[in-house]
């Protein structure tokens, strides 16, 4: 298995004139801008949605009654707590084991097992160097004005195929017969959880230390000051919180090589790989697998890794060939052909693992229908939204944590990625401004910073408003909400008064011509109605507002 990348230089192109996307090219970028500008409030109200959901359901949660299996209780009266009654744990005993079953893999003592799949890969890049010149547009009304664009470009395209965690489509290429990319997928990457991993609740084991779980493990062995519960493999579907996932290599006797030169220079520094060495013992049933029968995946290590070699049919080389004929690639020699490198369709994967010592879970008590035995399951909530996973409560985190703590920590994650949704959108104010404006008459660009950050202000605190008023309602954030309605009408109202005018004519007009400005559209598509700034009106006493 090669690891080396190999770069090829593809076809250059001179443009001479306006670099202007006309055609297809122009309608589909307009189309992309378009979607770009309605997909960002569509996604922000997902996310608030979504937020909205996950803090209703963890309310509910904190405010509920919560059984400690830590604190001594008998598996008889967990049997007669009626069903949903949330359950909360620390467990220092962990039997489990996650597989691969196309593989035919098996890691004891992971709750998580995540197959990382690799895809030797064409990928194209393009560069272009452009000239600026500047030309005059005319208006409906036969107004003018100078604008600058793009001429005399040069664009460049080289390919470079290295090892890639997706499949790139080469079908686009400019030169898709030299840079041809096998689609083929038999292993994607997916995560695995323990199906019947156990848990042990040992009374008083929130308040211990690594020193003392060898005990535990002990009394475990006696049965006595524990309880014992399954894990439903739901409550792993999202991993193990706070636990870093460990990258497994297979070795002789499962032992670790003699560190590299590098590794002990950079010690100083910390552990620089968290690995998990496992014999190679474990692989003994990995040539009788599916995936080694169909598909010869095999074993290779070199970091850990399963390799499967692309081998092409006949016909696929002959119309390949025809198609390097068409496209001037057939003997197209370069020295990045020389390269030891992978061949575009090879597979590569690995392994990584959440092992965690010690874990923390929060669901509902439940019984497996097969032993009856006691099991923890997730608990949803229904009738506050289409969000399942958002109004589900089945939470395992690494460590030992209150339920309390583990409430407060889901919480804060789920503000964080609200904050980043809300962090794009203020980005996707800015030219959401700038269309506002034109649409009002103004010219938010031609303006100071000053006036430009008040209208994407007004903007963003406007919508962000609009959005927590429809899903919040007035009993959640209230206050809140008035400010950022108060908040964005100030600013927006500023921005109007102190921007630049711009010509006069149909707002959606105007909209369509600032659209296609930004697509690159040739100024036939995205002629204006005028460039002359409509008049201002007076008032009595020949004051004038603008």
């Amino acid at each position: 298995m090669n690891t080396m990348p190999t770069a090829r230089r593809g076809r250059t192109y001179y443009k001479q004139g306006a670099n202007d996307n006309r055609g297809l090219g122009g309608v589909c970028s307009i189309l992309f801008i378009v979607v770009l500008l309605v997909a960002a409030p569509v996604i922000l109200i997902g996310s608030e949605r979504s937020r909205h959901t996950r803090y209703i359901t963890l309310s509910d949660a904190l405010n509920s009654d919560t059984v400690e299996l830590n604190h001594g209780i008998a598996s008889k009266a967990l049997h007669n707590l009626r069903p949903g009654t949330l359950v909360h744990g620390t467990s220092t005993h962990i039997d489990t084991i996650s597989s691969d079953g196309e593989m035919k893999v098996a890691i004891p003592g992971a709750l998580t097992l995540r197959r990382n799949t690799e895809y030797c890969q064409w990928q194209e890049l393009q560069s272009q160097n452009c000239q600026t010149c500047t030309r005059t547009v005319r208006a409906n009304d036969g107004s003018s004005k100078e604008e600058s664009y793009q001429c005399n470009c040069v664009k460049q395209y080289d390919y470079i195929k290295a090892w890639r965690n997706y499949r790139i489509n080469s079908l686009l290429f400019d030169q898709p017969g030299a840079h041809y990319n096998p689609q083929r997928d038999p292993m994607p990457s997916r995560m695995f959880v323990g199906e019947d991993a156990k848990l042990t609740f040992h009374e008083g084991a929130m308040d211990s230390t690594e020193d003392d779980i060898n005990d535990q493990h002990q009394k475990t062995k006696s049965g006595g000051g524990s309880v014992s519960a399954r894990l439903d493999p739901n409550m792993l579907s999202s991993g193990v919180r706070n636990q870093p996932y460990r990258h497994i290599e297979f070795t002789p006797n499962g032992s670790a090589p003699p560190p590299s030169f590098f590794s002990r220079l950079f010690s100083f520094f910390g552990p620089t790989r968290r690995t998990r060495f496992e014999p190679l013992q474990l692989l003994k049933d990995t040539p009788d697998s599916p995936a080694a029968i169909q598909d010869n995946f095999v074993y290779v290590g070199q970091g850990g890794y399963f390799f499967s070699a692309h081998e092409s049919s006949t016909s696929s080389k002959l119309f390949n060939y025809f198609a390097q004929y068409l496209e001037g690639s057939l003997f197209d020699w370069q020295i990045g052909d020389l390269m030891p490198s992978c061949t575009a369709g090879d597979i590569r994967f690995s392994y990584q693992v959440q092992d965690p010592t010690v874990v923390s879970v929060l669901g509902q008590l439940g019984y497996n229908q097969n032993s009856n035995a006691l099991q923890i399951t997730p608990r949803t909530m229904n009738g506050i939204g289409n969000d399942e996973k958002a109004a589900t409560i089945g939470l395992v985190h690494s460590g030992s944590h209150s339920a309390q703590a583990m409430l407060m920590a889901e919480d804060s994650d789920s503000k964080n990625k609200a904050l980043i949704i809300r962090g794009l959108l203020f980005l996707w104010s800015i030219p959401a401004s700038r269309l506002v404006g034109v649409a009002l008459g103004r010219e938010l660009g031609d303006s100071s910073f000053a006036v430009q950050a008040e209208g994407v202000m007004g903007i963003f605190f406007t919508l962000l408003g609009a959005v927590w008023l429809v899903i919040w309602g007035e009993t959640f954030g209230a206050m809140e909400t008035t400010m950022l309605f108060f908040m964005g009408g100030t600013f927006g109202y500023f921005a109007y008064k102190s921007s630049v005018r711009k010509g006069a004519g149909r707002w959606w007009h105007a909209v369509w011509c600032r659209i296609g400005k930004w697509a690159n559209a040739p100024p036939e598509w995205r002629e204006e109605d005028s460039y002359i700034p409509s008049p201002s009106k007076e008032v009595g006493g020949g004051s004038k507002v603008s």
